[in-house]
C-alpha cells in the first residue's frame, strides 16, 4: 500500500463547501475527491478541546493514511458502514472497527494509521476529546489506569444517525445540532462506561498478571469447552482469587466475558456471510445451536440469521 500523510492525500481535489468560525465553536464541511479517495468530511470543534468528524469516504485506491500523533486522547467512533481497520504504529496491532458498532478507546502516546482497502465504502462518525480536555476533567481518566478499548454493537446503529449524514450543514442551527449530537453520545458513553467502572487497587501486581494471562487464554481460546478450574490451573491463581480478581479488572465476571466476546465473534462470521447459523455456532464454543440462538438474539436483540441477511444488502 501507498503510504500517505494526511496533508498529501488531501492536497489535490480538495474544496471547502461551509467554514464558520467562532471563539468556541469551528465548522468545516469539506469535499476530496482524488485518485485515492470520494470523501464527503465535517470537521467540527463543537467546544473547547471537543472534535466531532463525520466522515463518508469511497476508497479508490488502496492507502495507509498516517494520522497526526496525540500525546492522549479518548475517543468514540460509531460506525454505520463498513469497516474501518486502524494499524498501531509503536505496537504494530491491527484494530478494526466494524460496521453497526460503537467503540471507546483511551490511550496515550498514540501513533497511528488507518489502513484504506480499495473498494471500501465507510461511514464513520469520531468524537475525540483531548489531552488539554481530559487533564481539566480528570473524572476520565480516573476511570482508566491504563490503555482501555471496548465496544458495544446495536443493530439498528444506520437508522439512529441517519439524519447526521443526510444534513446539508449550512445553517447557523449547525452548532447546536452537532453539540446536541456529540453530547448525546458522550452522555451514553459514560453512562455504559460508568457500569464498569475498572478497579485493581486491591490486588496485588503478582494477581494482576494472572488474571490478564487468563484474560489472554480466553481470548485465544474463546472457542474451547473453558472452565473455571482449567483456568485456575493455566494462570496458577486459586478460583477464589481469580473470579474475583477478574470481576474487579474487567468488571465481568469470566463467564459474563466469555459469553461477551464468542458473541462478538459470531457477529463478525455471520457478516461474513460464508457460514451457516449452526457452523457458527460451533466455531464460537456453542455445541447446541438453540443456546446460541437464544443469548445471540438476548444480547442483540435480533435472531442470528437477519445478522446475514443484513449483510446482504
Amino acid at each position: 500500500m501507498t503510504n500517505l500523510s494526511r496533508s498529501k492525500l488531501y492536497e489535490v481535489g480538495r474544496v471547502i463547501l461551509k467554514e464558520e468560525r467562532s471563539k468556541y465553536f469551528v465548522k468545516q464541511v469539506a469535499r476530496v475527491n482524488n485518485q485515492y479517495i470520494n470523501l464527503n468530511i465535517v470537521n467540527a470543534m463543537i467546544e473547547d478541546n471537543i472534535y466531532l468528524n463525520i466522515v463518508d469516504n469511497e476508497i479508490k485506491q488502496s492507502h495507509i493514511q498516517k494520522l497526526r500523533s496525540k500525546k492522549e486522547s479518548f475517543q468514540i467512533r460509531i460506525i454505520l458502514q463498513g469497516n474501518l481497520e486502524k494499524l498501531d504504529q509503536s505496537t504494530n496491532e491491527k484494530r478494526v472497527y466494524s460496521e453497526n458498532e460503537i467503540s471507546v478507546e483511551y490511550k496515550k502516546d498514540i501513533e497511528e494509521s488507518l489502513l484504506n482497502k480499495q473498494g471500501e465504502h465507510i461511514k464513520y462518525i469520531c468524537i475525540t476529546l483531548d489531552e488539554n480536555y481530559l487533564k481539566e476533567n480528570g473524572y476520565i481518566t480516573d476511570m482508566f489506569k491504563e490503555d482501555f478499548y471496548k465496544k458495544f454493537y446495536e443493530p439498528d446503529l444506520k437508522n439512529k444517525f441517519l439524519e447526521v449524514f443526510s444534513r446539508e450543514y449550512t445553517s447557523g442551527m449547525d452548532k447546536i445540532y452537532l453539540k446536541n449530537k456529540t453530547m448525546e453520545v458522550i452522555l451514553y458513553v459514560f453512562e455504559e462506561l460508568k457500569k464498569d467502572v475498572i478497579k485493581i487497587d486491591k490486588l496485588n501486581d503478582e494477581d494482576i498478571k494472572r488474571v490478564k494471562k487468563a484474560k489472554t487464554y480466553i481470548e485465544e481460546c474463546f472457542y474451547e469447552n473453558i472452565t473455571i478450574p482449567l483456568l485456575s490451573k493455566k494462570v496458577a491463581l486459586n478460583q477464589t482469587k481469580l473470579k474475583k480478581g477478574f470481576k474487579e479488572l474487567f468488571t465481568k465476571t469470566i463467564h459474563e466475558y466469555l459469553k461477551d466476546l464468542r458473541l462478538e465473534k459470531a457477529v463478525k462470521y455471520l457478516k461474513e456471510n460464508r457460514y451457516s447459523v449452526k457452523e457458527v455456532s460451533l466455531m464460537v464454543g456453542y455445541t447446541n445451536q438453540g443456546s446460541f440462538s437464544y443469548a445471540f438474539s438476548s444480547k442483540y436483540n435480533t435472531k442470528p440469521k437477519d445478522v446475514q441477511k443484513k449483510s446482504d444488502l
